[in-house]
C-alpha cells in the first residue's frame, strides 16, 4: 500500500481514491469546460480511462480540488493526468508535494522509466505545476489539442536509480520536507 505523507491528510484535507461522482460534483475550472463542450464524451473517456489504483482525488474542506492519475501506455512509460477545479490553487503546495512524491514512488517502485503529460501552451499555471513536479519540455506538438492550440509535450524520466532532477534523488521522503 502506497503511503502518501502527512500533507495529504488532515483535519481539512485528505487524498482518496478517484470515484466518478468526484468528476461530477467537482468545481469545474472554464478550461474543462470548454473541454467538455468540445468533447462530447469527455466525461465518459475519463471515467474508462482512469485505472482505479492510480487514480485520485484530493478534497479539501469538503470540495473537490482536483483529480489525478496515470495512465500505463506500456511497460515503464505512463501518461499523467489531472483535472483542476475552481479549488486547485488554494493546494498547490500541498498538491505539488504530494504529486512529487506520488509520481516518485510510481517510478521508484514499479519500475516507470517515464511519465508524460500535455500542457497547453498558453496555460502557464498548468505548466508551472508539471515543471515543479520536474517534467521537462520536450517539444511542441502544433494544432494538437481539441481546440486547436498547442501544446508541450513534457516527460519526467527516470534514469536507473534515480529521476532526472536536478539536485535530488529518489527515496521514500521524495524530498519533502
Amino acid at each position: 500500500m502506497m503511503s502518501f505523507g502527512t500533507h495529504w491528510h488532515g483535519k481539512d484535507q485528505q487524498l482518496v481514491p478517484f470515484r466518478p461522482e468526484h468528476l461530477l460534483r467537482a468545481e469545474l475550472k472554464d478550461d474543462e469546460l470548454k473541454y467538455m463542450e468540445m468533447m462530447p464524451e469527455w466525461y465518459e473517456y475519463i471515467i474508462d480511462t482512469a485505472f482505479a489504483d492510480l487514480s485520485w482525488s484530493f478534497c479539501r474542506l469538503g470540495q473537490v480540488a482536483c483529480m489525478f492519475g496515470i495512465r500505463p501506455l506500456w511497460p515503464g512509460v505512463g501518461e499523467v493526468w489531472m483535472i483542476p477545479t475552481v479549488h486547485t490553487s488554494r493546494s498547490a503546495i500541498a498538491l505539488i508535494k504530494g504529486g512529487i512524491h506520488i509520481l516518485d514512488y510510481i517510478q521508484e517502485e514499479y519500475g516507470v522509466r517515464r511519465l508524460q503529460i500535455t500542457v497547453r501552451s498558453s496555460n502557464r499555471t498548468a505548466y508551472k505545476y508539471a515543471e515543479k513536479m520536474y517534467f521537462k519540455i520536450e517539444g511542441l506538438m502544433e494544432l494538437f489539442g481539441p481546440e486547436g492550440e498547442d501544446y508541450y509535450m513534457m516527460a519526467r524520466i527516470r534514469n536507473g536509480s534515480s529521476t532526472d532532477c536536478p539536485d535530488r534523488s529518489v527515496s521514500r521522503s521524495c524530498g519533502i520536507r
